[in-house]
């Protein structure tokens, strides 16, 4: 995941494999299936000498690639770095959010603030904390 400010509300700033499973959509299911009944198909079509063992080892990847993308995607979903609607509907918001920036707009923005644009930083103190030196030797 990116190391900055999420653009959507945080549900879990930490989610296991557990959570991210349980939180799983029905379109990251039809995705699952979908790449390893596609995997299986071409391992089937290009597999001659032993089709039906070149077509399962075929689908066992597919699935570990549909795995690991729809344990990815639930977890930025979890994490508010993706469109998180139906999550926060069903599991709510995390009690400590991060500050939420404003976006880079140089439409609405006078020309002055069109020339000396404000650095707004790509990280809060909640998700970047500054370093303490003072705790050093």
């Amino acid at each position: 995941m990116p190391y900055s400010d999420p653009k959507h509300p945080v549900v879990n700033p930490s989610p296991d494999v557990d959570t991210c499973l349980k939180a799983t959509r029905f379109s990251d299911i039809v995705f699952t299936a979908a790449a390893t009944s596609g995997s299986w198909a071409y391992g089937y079509v290009f597999g001659k000498p032993v089709r039906a063992a070149t077509a399962n080892t075929a689908a066992a990847l597919g699935f570990t690639f549909a795995g690991m993308i729809i344990l990815q995607n639930t977890r930025g979903r979890l994490m508010g770095y993706k469109k998180n609607e139906r999550e926060v509907s069903i599991y709510g918001l995390h009690p400590v959010q991060p500050e939420l920036r404003g976006l880079y707009d140089p439409e609405n923005m006078t020309p002055d603030e069109r020339r000396f644009p404000i650095a707004l930083g790509s990280a809060s103190p909640s998700v970047r904390p500054k370093p303490r030196f003072d705790t050093y030797n």
